[in-house]
This record gives C-alpha cells, structure tokens and sequence, in this order.
C-alpha cells in the first residue's frame, strides 16, 4: 500500500548509526513510495532554519528527530521542528534519553563548565523541550523495533496511539534464553578478568547486565552475543530512573547473612567501577538527577 503522508529526517547530532538504521531497513523502499519527503537531514548542517522555515506549518506528517538536544540554538531547532510537525518520533536512544552524550553532563570540574558555556546548556532528551509524540529507542534502533515502526506508523491505516513506545513494555531478560540460577551476588565480574559461561544469566555469574530494567524489543542480542545489556532501549514502563532501578536490584542480589548494617552490600555495591558509565551509559541526561552541579568537594 503506497504511502502518502509527508515524511522528514533530522539528526541534530549524535554518530549517525540511526540514519543508518533506517537506510538499512527492508521496508524503507515500501514506506517511501508514494511519499513526499519535506528533508532528509542526516547532520544538523545539512539545512538551516531559514530552510525548515519554509516548510509549511503542521505541513510535515512524520518527522524522525535522532540526536539529543545539546544547546539552545538545538533547542531553537526543535521547537521549530515541532511547529511544522504534526508528529514527531524520538527516534534513537541519544532523541529519547539523551544516549550517551549524555554523559558530558557529568564531567567534573572545568571540563563540563566550558562544555556547558559551548554548548549553551547541558544534554537534554527531545522529550526535555518539545512534546513527543511516538519513541524508538535503542543505539541504534534494532532492525525488529525499526519494522515495527514503519508498519505501523507508515503502513497503516490505524495511527498508533500518542505515547506509543515502538519496543517491549517488558524487559530484555523476557526474550533471554539464558538459564536463570536465582544465585546470590558475592562480587562483581568483569570481563577482562574471565569470560561468562555463554549459556547462564550474566547477573547469576556475578557480571552486570541491565535486562531486568531495559525494555525488550532487540531478542535480546548483546545477551546472545555473550554480551551484557548496556540499556540503550531505556527504562521498563513504569521505571523512572534506569539507573537506580539496576543498582536497587543489584543490592538485592547481595545475601545479608546476618549482615543488618548493609556493610557487604555497600562493598560489592561500591567495587564497581565507573558506575555513572555503567548504570546510566545511556540516560544520564534523562535520569532523576541528570547531572552533576557540583564538583564533589
């Protein structure tokens, strides 16, 4: 069925792995033919404002934003995006959490406060500055989670609801076929240090995986790689801070054995290394803290 809406592609910034996503898709031919492409901007210098001014107001269909909002001329960009937008899709984990360039929002010191005064302001997910209508996360987005957005955003006839969440509403360790052991967590592993037994849960082996927080979608593909999930799909419905939601479950893991001042669970807990990097890799920017406002001194 020929699709006749009104499509654009910007990238504010960000690597460029999402456009790729997207080129790399079965259906991109389908979902194009017969469409009306307002711009395909996969960098944020492909088209100026005065050039996005032109476009009609709400004259754009569908507009896939990728890339976070990293100052206030990003900012300026994307309210003016949203105007000529009559819908609007975060797609890509930088668009929906901030990704991880979200992490510059917790550099110490000097760093971040000349970041912040390049950039006019720290990263912001999309949903920081303009209502979004629709969510594709993952960095990037998983070829099975992009389908389920052309299907049935551009293929349909039945618009999907506002709030839609092209994913799982339930976690990545739902579509994990590891065997789960329920065992207690002594320590935290490492993979330099010994590599997992491909075939038990990375977290019963002591190694941090985010599956039980970050929403499915991707067949749980890093798993199945040997890999842990880093959480570039974002939070669960109803989590709303990734990163405290992993360090809550990790501490349950711990056996008290007795142990009523906590003083095991603050050891295993604090052997992790980098632990904004690991539990907030991609939604720093989006978490209930966001960044840093000190230095810690």
């Amino acid at each position: 069925m020929p699709n006749n809406k009104t499509l654009a592609f910007y990238a504010g910034s960000g690597c460029g792995g999402c456009s790729q996503s997207l080129m790399l898709s079965p259906s991109l031919a389908t979902m194009l033919d017969g469409a009306d492409i307002a711009f395909w901007a996969t960098r944020s210098g492909d088209l100026t404002e005065d050039e996005i001014s032109q476009v009609d107001d709400k004259g754009i269909d569908v507009l896939m934003f990728a890339g976070p909002v990293d100052g206030e001329a990003s900012v300026a960009t994307a309210k003016l995006l949203r105007r000529k937008a009559k819908r609007v899709v975060a797609y890509g984990a930088c668009a929906h959490l901030g990704g991880l360039c979200g992490l510059t929002n917790v550099i110490p010191g000097a760093k971040l406060r000349e970041l912040a005064e390049k950039n006019g302001g720290f990263i912001r997910p999309l949903s920081a500055v303009i209502d979004v209508d629709y969510v594709l996360p993952g960095c990037p987005p998983p070829q099975g989670m992009v389908e389920r957005m052309l299907k049935e955003l551009f293929l349909s006839d039945d618009v999907p609801d506002v709030g839609t969440v092209f994913a799982s509403s339930k976690g990545v360790c739902g579509e994990c076929d590891r065997k789960h052991l329920n065992s207690p967590l002594e320590e935290i592993r490492r993979f330099h240090a010994a590599p997992p037994d491909p075939d038990i849960c990375l977290l019963d082996q002591g190694y941090i995986c985010l599956g039980p927080v970050t929403r499915g979608g991707c067949g749980a593909v890093c798993p199945e790689a040997n890999r842990p999930c880093t959480g570039c799909a974002g939070p669960v419905a109803g989590v709303l801070d990734q990163g405290g939601a992993i360090l809550q479950s990790l501490a349950s893991l711990v056996p008290l054995s007795g142990d009523v001042s906590g003083e095991k669970e603050h050891r295993v807990l604090d052997s992790i290394q980098d632990i904004v990097g690991t539990a907030y890799k991609y939604s720093a920017a989006s978490s209930l803290l966001k960044r840093r406002v000190n230095d810690g001194e």
